[in-house]
């Protein structure tokens, strides 16, 4: 997403306007904008912008990739840094990796720890190595539900994403618009709370409907809901 092209914006209304209100705004732009010479370029832009807005699945899909861009120009500030550091161990005893919000706990993590501030979950993911010593076999368990995702904080609301597989180390989900490498993202659905990393992202050609994308994502925090469900436990 062009950082300077921001429909809201450019419509004068908040990320989050009725439909009603995106199309008097518009309506009201263009007629000012009809009366001034020399308006194609800024005519041809607010009609774009009114386009998406108005569309519900291309608005979905614009508001994804928006908190994300705004989410990058965070990063310096907290979470996405602290694990691509070498001490992102020592950052995240101290601080949520989605948030950056300090804990303030004066304990060591524990599994049912969540963050103050966004609710994610506090304790470290356990790395699980994909070979047979003494544990079990650990591969991907397909599952498709329904699963919240928020890409920065504050979000106004979670987007909805598909989730493909699941696996102790991480997950693939299908999101309505990329997301970039290393870019941190926090997961709610009915297996599991997390923070993750996204290590990857291909357009999903499985649909050949609306553009949507596969994104792979390994885990840094993480807590499953059922101790008995999909995965009983990590060794034999």
């Amino acid at each position: 997403m062009d950082a300077d092209r921001d429909y809201y914006q450019i419509l004068l209304v908040v990320p989050g306007a009725p439909a009603a209100m995106i199309e008097a705004s518009y309506r009201t732009l263009k007629q000012r904008l009809r009366a001034k010479p020399g308006s194609v370029a800024a005519e041809a832009l607010l009609d774009e912008a009114y386009r998406v807005l108005s569309d519900p699945e291309q608005r979905v899909a614009y508001d994804l990739e928006r908190d994300v861009a705004l989410s990058e120009r965070a990063a310096a500030d907290f979470a996405a840094t602290a694990v691509l550091d070498p001490d992102a161990a020592r950052y995240a005893a101290h601080r949520c990796l989605f948030c950056g919000t300090e804990h303030g706990l004066d304990h060591a993590l524990e599994r049912h720890d969540d963050c103050r501030e966004c609710g994610s979950p506090l304790y470290p993911a356990e790395r699980q190595r994909l070979e047979y010593s003494g544990q079990r076999m650990l591969r991907r368990i397909p599952s498709r539900r329904t699963i919240d995702l928020y890409v920065s904080w504050p979000q106004t609301a979670a987007y909805a994403a598909e989730m493909r597989d699941i696996s102790l180390n991480g997950m693939q989900f299908v999101a309505g618009a990329p997301l970039p490498p290393n870019q941190i993202v926090k997961i709610d659905c009915a297996s599991c709370a997390a923070v993750a990393r996204v290590a990857h992202c291909d357009r999903d050609l499985s649909d050949g409907g609306a553009e949507r994308w596969l994104v792979g994502v390994e885990f840094l925090t993480l807590r499953f809901r059922n101790a008995r469900g999909t995965f009983v436990s990590a060794r034999a």
